[in-house]
Formats: C-alpha cells, structure tokens, sequence
C-alpha cells in the first residue's frame, strides 16, 4: 500500500515469486475512512497479516499537520487497523511490525524539530508496543528501525522545508547536512530486512551508512 504504483518494480516482484500475488493499493494516511478501506480492500486477498512495514515519511515541517499526520498518526492508525488481523487472539497468527523512525528519533533535529517530535514520537509508541505482557498476548513483536542520512527526495532543498529556514543560522545547519556522508536507499533497505529477520520483540535498531547496530535507551521507570 502507498501512493505511487510501480508496475515495473510489481512485475520485477512478481518475476521472483510467482506462487505469491503482489497488488498495489493507494492510500492516504491523512485519511483514516481512506486507510479502513484500503486495509478492507487488501483482507478480502489475504486472510491474515504477518508482516507490517511502516516506511512511509515525508519531512516538511511548515506543514506541521502533515508532518504529525503522515509520520506519526498515520502509522499509528495504520497498526490498529491491521492488528485485527495480526493478533492470535482474533483473527491473526501473531507476526511481526517495522516501523522506520530516523536517527532523528534518536537526538534532537534543530533544523527539523517537527520531524524530530514525530520520529521520537515512533520509537515512544514501539516501544509501548512492545511490552512484554502486549507481546504475550498477540504474538505481535514489534521494532523500529532509525535510518541516518540517506540518499533520497526527501534530502533535496533541505532549507526550504525548515520551518525555521528564516533563521540565517539554519542556512549552516542544513549545510552540515548538505554535506554528510550518505547511504544509498539499498544498504538502508539491507540492513532494515536483517533487523526484521532477528525478531527481537522491543529491540530498537541504528541503520547508518550500511551498518546495522541495536541501540539500548534507558529506561528510567519500571512498571
């Protein structure tokens, strides 16, 4: 599910597999009536989810409500519309949820505090997610993976999507970014498929410039 068909990219996975049926369904992740009826829409395919990727993210932090929106809330309502089928106690077989933050969930964003607020906000409901006692219950591990700086359109005219690009300062801070090193969209997807193998329930992953290392943040509370 996503916003763009690729029917090269489909027929290039269906080629690999073809006792497997790969389909594309658009979704807007602004749209909660829109996500129901996408999820539907996939359910009368298949009977049951056992693998969840939330990949989606834009970074456009003057547009505070789609950065919240498509970063945060959409991936959140995302899991409770699929659980249904995941959870062993309704109508799943347990399984596994991705969601990517960003190294920007991990440490401050200043040139992007909008996203930095949405990514942390990632990591926080994952890791809520990923209780012990939800995971005894449903069977459903769940991990987040932070991806560095990577290669992509969303590293294109970094300060005009800075909700504090009128700050001169910001011009050296979005230059800094300019300038560091990158992964390409392909060690980041690598790595992301390696963490999922390992199905370590709660586990939060660093994937940056082509290595994979699970980062341990404290707990300073325990229930």
């Amino acid at each position: 599910m996503g916003r763009m068909e690729n029917m090269e990219m489909m027929q290039k996975l269906q080629a690999e597999n073809s006792s497997v049926n790969v389909m594309f369904v658009h979704m807007n992740l602004m749209d909660r009536v829109n996500m129901e009826q996408a999820v539907k829409q996939v359910m009368g395919v298949i009977k049951h989810i056992d693998v969840l990727i939330n990949g989606a993210g834009v970074l456009a932090d003057k547009d505070m409500e789609t950065t919240m929106g498509v970063n945060l809330m959409g991936m959140m309502n995302m899991v409770w519309l699929c659980m249904p089928y995941m959870d062993k106690t309704q109508m799943g077989q347990g399984g596994i949820v991705m969601n990517i933050a960003s190294v920007y969930g991990l440490e401050p964003a200043p040139a992007f505090p909008v996203y930095a607020a949405a990514k942390h906000g990632v990591i926080g409901f994952t890791r809520s997610m990923a209780d012990k006692r939800h995971y005894q219950h449903t069977g459903v591990a769940f991990i987040v993976v932070c991806p560095g700086l990577t290669t992509s359109e969303a590293m294109m005219n970094l300060r005009e999507k800075s909700v504090m690009g009128q700050q001169s300062y910001v011009g050296e801070l979005v230059e800094a970014m300019d300038h560091a090193k990158q992964q390409s969209p392909v060690e980041c997807a690598m790595n992301m498929v390696k963490a999922m193998e390992m199905m370590k329930n709660g586990a939060v992953y660093l994937c940056n410039m082509g290595q994979l290392k699970e980062v341990m943040p404290t707990n300073y509370w325990h229930m």
